[in-house]
């Protein structure tokens, strides 16, 4: 093919007609809340769709309307690190993950996402600071950290990171199909929600497939969450046996 013809494909490339999913994303609106930022990519990796096929379309500038790490938004093949590719290539594989999956429900910033044994679990998925976090709680966040001067950053933060919502209630008793731990009741649950930590050093996409993998198992969940209350009952009576009166005010070793 000579430099003439490959001018042309070049040109007929840049002039072609975006497919009609791309076309219809609404670029004026809040791409931020996963179910919006899901038409992105489901967008750009239509013909995957189609053919039943690994995502591997990475959006062309969309994402720039959005909070996605500035490194990621563009492919730049002559800047990209090994890093920043596998990277894209995590966000790519958990945004079809959740495209495919029945047990999955997006609404706004929330994921729903039902268990294998039919318990559900809630929370959000807060793309500006990397975290799931309190479900049901960004859209009331970000309606009021917006307001004031754009050049005053508002640090106040209208959730709790690492929380998730499930659908037990508090005191609730480790279901049956859980090995070890099945039926029996729990103490210092107070409440529907528990925290599952992401360390700073993982990769959000990566972090965030596998939480919801263990969402769906329904099972290492319930586990973790029930040996945590019993190490809250071993330090309850720990305190208890050493300080029966409760622990003085004073006391040098928590000083």
């Amino acid at each position: 093919m000579n430099e003439k013809e490959n001018k042309t494909n070049e040109n007929q490339t840049m002039n072609e007609e975006p497919h009609p999913e791309i076309a219809a994303i609404d670029h004026n609106g809040n791409l931020e809340p996963i179910e919006k930022l899901m038409t992105i990519f489901s967008a750009y990796n239509h013909q995957h769709r189609a053919e039943a096929t690994a995502w591997t379309v990475w959006p062309e500038w969309e994402l720039v309307l959005t909070s996605m790490e500035d490194d990621l938004q563009f492919v730049d093949a002559e800047r990209d690190t090994p890093e920043i590719i596998a990277e894209r290539q995590y966000w790519l594989n958990v945004m079809q993950f959740i495209h495919d999956s029945d047990a999955v429900t997006l609404d706004e910033y929330t994921l729903i996402v039902d268990g294998i044994h039919g318990h559900q679990f809630t929370f959000d998925m807060c793309l500006e600071y990397e975290y799931w976090v309190s479900p049901r709680s960004l859209v009331e966040h970000y309606q009021k950290t917006n307001i004031g001067p754009p050049w005053r950053e508002n640090t106040l933060l209208y959730f709790s990171r690492h929380e998730i919502e499930h659908s037990l209630e508090a005191y609730w008793e480790c279901p049956e199909h859980v090995p070890k731990y099945g039926g029996q009741p729990t103490r210092f649950t107070q409440g529907n929600r528990f925290c599952i930590d992401k360390e700073d050093s993982d990769i959000f996409p990566l972090a965030l497939q596998t939480l919801i993998q263990l969402c769906i198992d329904d099972t290492e969940m319930w586990s973790m969450m029930f040996e945590q209350d019993m190490r809250d009952i071993e330090h309850h009576e720990f305190m208890e046996r050493k300080w029966p009166g409760g622990r003085p005010d004073q006391d040098w070793e928590y000083q």
